[in-house]
């Protein structure tokens, strides 16, 4: 089955090579055939250039190089754009979330078993490694303000895959950077499979959370409580 794994990048010039090495692997292992797209929003640390040179040694790695634009979600769709494989996937570049959970998110979509998967911290087996308590507080209070909008038990993942027909004709909003989220709410899907994940702290770089990441994150969830509750009805 063919699949496309896009992964959204500012300044993970250190992190992406390790990544990369490690999604081939593990696409090779468990002979899925997979496309890896790396949309950078030109990087001050040169990702996109890292990313061209891994080209050399990937063949199916593909590079979008974004020079006046900002945001995970805009990146995230904009790889999805760039591909027509049947199977998108989204995950982090900083090496949070494991590649060999690959085949294990992959696997119910395949089968016809789920639309959409999840790699989850907050499902039983699920856990996050070396959080501080302040950003554990932070990312439990977000999961809070949508317990509205979705049953999912980890909305905020951005781990996750889901067949294109999720999406298609689906007007999205790249509003923040939690477009699992939109995805969730907008998207057209019956079954949702959360696979656990243990979720690891970056290995290189600083987290991108900040004032203005919250701001965008409150108006994204407002607008899709209108979406949802007005707008849909």
């Amino acid at each position: 089955m063919d699949i496309t794994i896009v992964i959204p990048t500012y300044n993970e010039s250190e992190n992406l090579p390790i990544l990369i090495e490690k999604i081939a692997e593990v696409l090779d292992n468990s002979k899925l055939h997979g496309r890896i797209i790396v949309v950078d929003d030109d990087s001050p640390d040169e990702t996109w250039k890292t990313a061209l040179e891994l080209k050399n040694t990937y063949e199916n790695l593909e590079v979008l190089r974004r020079r006046d634009k900002r945001g995970l979600s805009s990146a995230v769709l904009e790889g999805f754009a760039m591909s027509r494989s049947p199977i998108l996937g989204v995950m982090d570049a900083d090496l949070s979330h494991p590649p060999e959970k690959i085949p294990e998110l992959v696997g119910p979509i395949i089968k016809g078993d789920a639309d959409i998967t999840i790699g989850s911290r907050y499902t039983d087996e699920g856990g996050i490694e070396k959080w501080p308590i302040g950003r554990k507080i932070y990312s439990k209070i977000a999961t809070l303000l949508v317990l509205g909008l979705t049953d999912v038990k980890d909305p905020m993942s951005g781990f996750f895959f889901l067949r294109r027909g999720v999406i298609e004709n689906k007007e999205l909003n790249p509003l923040g950077f939690k477009i699992g989220l939109e995805i969730l709410v907008r998207g057209e899907y019956e079954n949702v499979t959360e696979v656990p994940i243990l979720f690891g702290d970056r290995v290189y770089g600083d987290s991108k959370l900040g004032g203005g990441v919250v701001l965008d994150y409150l108006i994204h969830i407002s607008n899709l409580y209108i979406y949802k509750y007005i707008l849909r009805k």
